[in-house]
């Protein structure tokens, strides 16, 4: 015999009963279409020098830009800055710009005069770097990341039977949720847009700071939950280790964001794992329960990437933010 729905879920999901919707298309599919990357600037000044080991400029800035690099012997920069090289010889150097789309470069040529243009070539192969370690051995997650856009459902979430009601019309083609609203857009969401993060690692404190709506969350290690947790966009969270994986258990949410397109209820859980599988990623799964809505935990995986070249910035999410889509629809 089928039991009744509980209080908690109709409350939570029956204003969205006129807002169902079919999940979007190839779900859990491919993320949205990104601007492909664009170098707007790659310069030297002077471009001539009139002797060998003379320092010249290198100036760039790109756009939709994850990874930039300059070859030869520079290697990973920032989306802008600038360089002073001194090469011995005429050197072709090319700046490789990856962003959503794929790969885009440009090249500058340095002309010493007197001198043979330097074949082609890359940096010297280096040795990759060791993961970090904390003082108590265990692995240092402290750096700035991005998911660039790969943090994806694994399969489509299987919804309790009669929670059809809680599946929302404007979650269709994203799970950044609030995001849009300019309220903070919860767990996993806010790992997974396209901003970075900062994690600050201690042996006894995990902080997480993420530039997109200036959130932040701190996850003591190896300490329970408080005895009551008022329910927060970001939830309450709390860590420990297995293994080399640290393990965040994270809940004491509010019930007004989004997960894979389903509104969820106040006795949502999501359990974090973080394991560094190389010096510059991160293996990243989460795992969503609410009893509520979800027949089984709605898993979410990918890697962050670390970019030490980068800083967080400043986001400023203006009030009274609108939803632009509808001007664009054809009538």
């Amino acid at each position: 015999m089928r039991g009744t729905l509980p209080l908690t879920l109709l409350l939570a999901c029956a204003c969205d009963a006129l807002a169902q919707a079919p999940p979007p298309a190839g779900f859990p599919g491919t993320p949205p279409p990104s601007p492909p990357a664009v170098i707007r600037e790659f310069s030297a000044d002077p471009a001539t020098t009139d002797a060998p080991s003379r320092e010249t400029t290198l100036r760039w800035e790109a756009l939709n830009a994850y990874s930039l690099v300059i070859e030869p012997d520079i290697g990973v920069v920032a989306t802008r800055g600038s360089r002073r090289v001194a090469p011995q010889v005429t050197t072709a150097y090319v700046l490789t710009a990856t962003g959503p789309g794929g790969a885009t470069t440009r090249a500058v040529t340095v002309t010493v005069p007197g001198t043979t243009a330097a074949a082609s070539r890359q940096t010297a192969e280096r040795p990759p770097a060791q993961i970090p370690r904390l003082a108590d051995g265990s692995p240092d997650l402290s750096g700035v990341y991005s998911a660039d856009r790969n943090v994806r459902l694994v399969a489509a979430p299987k919804v309790r039977a009669g929670a059809e009601s809680c599946r929302v019309v404007e979650a269709d083609e994203r799970d950044d949720g609030s995001g849009g609203d300019c309220l903070p857009p919860g767990v996993p969401a806010a790992t997974m847009l396209p901003f970075p993060l900062q994690i600050v690692h201690t042996p006894d404190t995990l902080v997480i700071m993420y530039e997109a709506y200036h959130q932040f969350r701190i996850a003591p290690i190896g300490r329970a939950h408080a005895d009551y947790l008022a329910p927060a966009w970001m939830g309450h969270s709390v860590a420990r280790w297995e293994g080399d994986t640290l393990v965040v258990d994270v809940r004491g949410f509010n019930d007004r964001t989004v997960v894979a397109g389903y509104r969820h209820t106040e006795e949502m859980t999501v359990t974090e794992r973080y394991r560094r599988t190389a010096f510059d990623t991160i293996q990243y799964d989460a795992y969503i329960v609410d009893p509520n809505v979800f027949a089984e935990a709605v898993h979410y995986s990918g890697t962050l990437t670390l970019h030490p070249e980068w800083e967080i910035g400043e986001y400023v999410c203006s009030e009274n933010n609108q939803d632009y889509d509808e001007l664009f629809e054809e009538d």
